[in-house]
C-alpha cells in the first residue's frame, strides 16, 4: 500500500520551493565544479605521468662550456647509461627569446597540438602555450637572426611542461620565453653566438629507484667536475620544467577534496538545521501522526525523502555538468598554464565516490542522527509542541538596554546554532573571497616594488671583460652560489661585488668586518633572517662553503642576493685585480659587440614572475571570487530564512501588536545583519592570517621569493562585498517578512 505521507512531498517542494532550489544549487555547482576539476586533473596527471615512457623523457641533463669530447661520452656511458646530444641556440625577437633544438626522435619527443614538425629550412615549430600569448598561429611567419620560419605547428616539448628559462628561476615564463625546434639543416644555419653544448642522459635500467638515481647522478656530476668545465646540470628529479606541472597538479586536487568537504560539512550542518526547524514548525503534526500510530522509523524515512531527493538529484546533475562543462573549463585553464602533451579524457570511478557517494552518505548519516534524535519525544509533547527533553532554561539576564536591542539580542541566543554555523561559512567564505580579491593587487604591488627598487635599467653580463666608454657604467662582479635545502630543490643566490658606495645601489662598506655582508630584503623575510644572523651558501657543484654575517638589509626583491665589496669579493673568489663580471648602466652599451655580452637584465627581465602568475591563475583567481560569494549568498540566505522560519509565530503576534514591516526587519533581519557584520569583522583578519600562514608554507618550498601582504583596500573590499552581498539577502527576507499573515500564532496557540 503506498504510503500517504508521500502525497505530502509535492506539496511540500511548492511551499518551500525556494530553500529546495538554494540547496539544489548549492549542491548542483560545488559537485560539479570538483567533479569537474577531478576529471580533468586525473586525466591530465594520466596523461603527465604516462609522457615520460611515451616521450622518453631524460633521466638528466648537463651543460658544458665545450663539445663533449668522445672519451668523455665512452667514459660516461661506462655508467650503464645512454648520452644524447641536444644542443640548442637562443635567438631573440624583440622581447621574445627562442630556445631553439633540433627535431628529436629519441630522447625528450614532442607532442604535436596543431600543425606538423618542421619538414625543411624554412619551417620552425613553437611551444603551444608561448604562441597562445603572443598570438601566433600556424601559418604566421616568425623573424629570427637566423632569417624568416614559417611556423608549422604549435607544439609541446616534454622536457618543458612548464616554461622554465632556468632551473633556478621562482617562475616559469611562458610570455617572453619559447622553446622550438626546426630540422637539422636550419638548426646549422643558425649563429653559433649562443649555442649551448648540452646533452641529456637515460639509464639503461628503466627500474631504478629514486635513491638508486640519485646515487648515480652524483658520480655523473663527479666524472663531469673532473673531465669538462659545467655551466649547468640538472637530474630530472630536481628539472622544474618537468616536474612543476605535477608537483602542481597534485597540490590542486588535495586542495579541492579539502574545498569539497569543509563545503559538504557546511552544508550537513545546514540540512541538519533545516530538519529541526522543520519539526519544530510541523510539531502538532508529527505529534497527531505519531498519536494515529505511525512510528519514528517511519517519520524519519518521510522527512529525509525530501532533502535526499534533492541532494541525489543535484549530485547526478553536477555530475553531468563537471564530466561535460566543468571539465572542458579545468582543462582550458591547465592549457593556460602549462605545455602539457595533448590529452585524453580519463572517466574517474574516485572523481565519482568522492564528489557524489561520499557526501550522499554523508548527508544521510547526519540528517539520520538528527532526526532520530529529534523525533525521540512523546506524542503528547510534539501536540504540545514542548520539543525541550529538559525543564525550560531561564532566559539570560540582559543588561539595561532599549527594547529593540534587548529584543535582537534575545533572537540571536535563540538562535544561536544556526547563527554558529554561519560564522563558520562565513570565515570559510571569507577566505576564498580573500584569495580571490588578493592576488592580482599582491603581483601587481611585487611588480611595483621591483620597479620602484631596480638599480638600474639595464644590467650586462659580459662572456669576457671589455672596456666602455659609456658615461655612468660601472662595473660590477657577481657570482653564484646556493643555498641548500632538504626538499632538493636548492635556492640560488646572487653574490654582487660592487663599488663601495656605487651610483646605483649606494652602500656604504667601508665601516663592515670580514665576512660581513648586506643581504636582500626578499632573502632575509624569507629565511627569517635579522641583523647579525649567519648564512651559510655553498658552491653549486662543489663542497666549498661560505659563511657571512648579516650587516644590513638592502631592498632588492627581485631576488635572493648578498652584497659585498667589490674588492672583498675578488679576494672571496680568488679573482684576480681588476676582474669584473658586467656593467651597471641606466643607458645602453652601444660600444661593445654583442659577442662579448652573455646577458642584459632590464625591467622586463625582473617582472617576469609576477607578469606570469598574473596570465597563469588569472582565471583561477576569477572563478574562486564567484564561487566564494555564490557560497556566501547561498548559505547565508538559506540560514537567514531558516531563522525567519522558526521564529514565524513570535512574527505573527508582534505583527497582532501593531508592529510593521519596517519594525520588524529592525528586530528580525537586523539580528541576522549583525550577526553578519560581527562574523565579517572577525573573518577578514582571520582570513588575511591563514593565507599569510599558508602562503609560507606553499612558497616556501620553492626557490626565490615572493612575499605576501594584502593590501588594506582588499580587507575593506572583502568586508564591503559581504555586507553588499546581505542586502540583497536583506532585501528578500523584508519580503518574506510581509508574507507572514498576523493569524498565524492563532493557528498555533499552546
Amino acid at each position: 500500500m503506498k504510503n500517504p505521507l508521500s502525497k505530502r512531498l509535492p506539496r511540500e517542494l511548492k511551499k518551500e520551493f525556494g530553500k529546495y532550489l538554494v540547496i539544489f544549487l548549492f549542491m548542483t555547482l560545488t559537485i560539479g565544479f570538483v567533479s569537474g576539476f577531478l576529471v580533468a586533473d586525473g586525466s591530465m596527471v594520466k596523461t603527465y605521468n604516462d609522457s615520460f615512457e611515451k616521450y622518453n623523457i631524460e633521466d638528466g641533463h648537463f651543460i658544458l662550456s665545450s663539445e663533449l669530447t668522445d672519451e668523455l661520452k665512452i667514459r660516461l656511458e661506462e655508467e650503464e647509461l645512454t648520452v644524447f646530444d641536444i644542443n640548442y641556440k637562443e635567438e631573440t625577437s624583440g622581447d621574445y627569446t627562442y630556445r631553439i633544438y633540433k627535431n628529436r626522435n629519441d630522447v625528450d619527443k614532442i607532442s604535436v597540438h596543431e600543425g606538423k614538425i618542421p619538414e625543411n629550412e624554412s619551417e620552425i615549430a613553437i611551444d603551444r602555450k608561448f604562441a597562445d600569448n603572443a598570438g601566433i598561429n600556424v601559418g604566421d611567419k616568425v623573424k629570427l637572426h637566423g632569417g624568416e620560419y614559417e611556423v608549422a605547428g604549435l607544439v609541446a616539448l616534454s622536457d618543458y611542461s612548464a616554461l622554465f628559462r632556468n632551473n633556478t628561476d621562482l617562475m616559469f615564463d611562458a610570455q617572453n620565453f619559447t622553446v622550438a625546434v626546426v630540422d637539422d639543416s636550419a638548426f646549422e644555419k643558425l649563429s653559433d653566438k649562443n649555442l649551448k653544448y648540452c646533452y641529456a642522459w637515460k639509464y639503461d635500467k628503466s627500474d631504478m629507484s629514486e635513491a638508486q638515481k640519485k646515487e648515480k647522478s652524483d658520480e655523473i656530476k663527479e666524472i663531469l667536475a673532473e673531465n669538462a668545465v659545467m655551466t649547468d646540470f640538472v637530474p630530472e628529479a630536481d628539472n622544474q620544467a618537468i616536474h612543476f606541472t605535477g608537483d602542481d597538479m597534485g597540490s590542486d586536487k588535495a586542495m579541492m577534496i579539502v574545498l569539497l568537504y569543509v563545503v559538504i560539512a557546511i552544508m550537513a550542518f545546514i540540512f541538519a538545521v533545516t530538519a529541526g526547524s522543520t519539526i519544530e514548525k510541523e510539531a502538532a503534526v508529527i505529534g497527531t501522526l505519531r498519536a494515529s500510530g505511525y512510528t519514528r522509523g517511519e517519520l524519519t524515512a518521510h522527512y529525509m525523502e525530501m532533502p535526499m531527493a534533492v541532494m541525489l538529484v543535484g549530485a547526478l546533475i553536477g555530475n553531468i555538468l563537471g564530466y561535460t562543462v566543468f571539465k572542458n573549463i579545468v582543462v582550458a585553464m591547465y592549457y593556460n598554464s602549462y605545455s602539457l602533451p595533448v590529452y585524453t579524457t580519463v572517466w574517474s570511478p574516485y572523481a565519482f565516490v568522492m564528489t557524489t557517494v561520499v557526501p550522499c552518505v554523508l548527508m544521510f548519516l547526519i540528517n539520520l542522527f538528527m532526526l532520530t534524535k529529534k523525533l525521540r519525544l512523546s506524542p503528547l509533547k510534539f501536540i504540545r509542541r514542548d520539543l525541550k527533553k529538559s525543564g525550560k532554561k531561564r532566559a539570560v539576564r540582559l543588561p539595561e538596554w532599549k527594547f529593540f536591542s534587548r529584543f535582537r539580542v534575545r533572537i540571536i541566543l535563540q538562535n544561536i546554532s544556526s547563527y554558529i554555523i554561519m560564522f563558520a561559512g562565513i570565515v570559510f567564505a571569507s577566505l576564498l573571497l580573500l584569495f580571490g580579491m588578493v592576488m592580482s593587487p599582491v603581483l601587481n604591488e611585487y611588480k611595483q616594488k621591483i620597479v620602484d627598487n631596480m638599480p638600474c635599467s639595464y644590467q650586462y653580463i659580459l662572456k669576457a671583460p671589455v672596456e666602455t666608454d659609456t658615461e655612468g657604467a660601472e662595473k660590477y662582479a657577481a657570482a653564484e652560489l646556493e643555498m641548500k635545502r632538504d626538499n632538493g630543490i636548492n635556492d640560488e643566490f646572487t653574490i654582487y661585488g660592487l663599488k663601495n658606495n656605487s651610483e646605483y645601489f649606494g652602500i656604504d662598506f667601508k665601516d663592515l668586518k670580514e665576512n660581513e655582508v648586506y643581504l636582500s630584503d626578499a632573502a632575509m623575510e624569507k629565511y627569517r633572517l635579522k641583523v647579525g644572523d649567519e648564512i651559510t651558501l655553498k658552491e653549486k657543484y662543489e663542497d666549498k662553503e661560505y659563511t657571512y654575517r648579516v650587516a644590513g638589509k638592502y631592498i632588492y626583491p627581485s631576488g635572493m642576493a648578498v652584497f659585498m665589496d667589490i674588492d672583498s669579493f675578488r679576494q672571496e673568489f680568488e679573482k684576480q685585480d681588476g676582474y669584473y663580471s658586467g656593467y651597471l648602466s641606466d643607458s645602453e652599451l652601444d660600444d661593445i659587440d654583442d659577442a662579448f655580452i652573455a646577458a642584459t637584465v632590464t625591467q622586463q627581465d625582473m617582472t617576469i614572475v609576477a607578469d606570469q602568475l598574473t596570465d597563469s591563475m588569472g582565471k583561477m583567481f576569477y572563478l574562486i571570487l564567484l564561487f566564494a560569494v555564490i557560497l556566501y549568498m547561498l548559505m547565508v540566505y538559506l540560514l537567514s530564512k531558516l531563522i525567519l522560519e522558526k521564529n514565524t509565530n513570535s512574527i505573527s503576534i508582534v505583527k497582532i501588536l501593531g508592529y510593521k514591516n519596517g519594525e520588524l526587519m529592525r528586530l528580525y533581519v537586523a539580528a541576522t545583519a549583525v550577526v553578519v557584520v560581527a562574523s565579517l569583522l572577525i573573518s577578514v583578519p582571520v582570513s588575511d592570517w591563514l593565507i599569510s600562514v599558508l602562503w609560507r608554507a606553499i612558497l616556501g618550498s620553492y626557490p626565490g621569493w615572493l612575499g605576501y601582504k594584502a593590501p588594506p583596500y582588499v580587507l575593506a573590499e572583502v568586508f564591503l562585498t559581504g555586507v553588499a552581498a546581505y542586502f540583497v539577502i536583506g532585501a528578500l527576507q523584508y519580503k518574506r517578512l510581509g508574507k507572514i499573515p498576523m493569524d498565524e500564532a492563532l493557528k498555533n496557540d499552546e
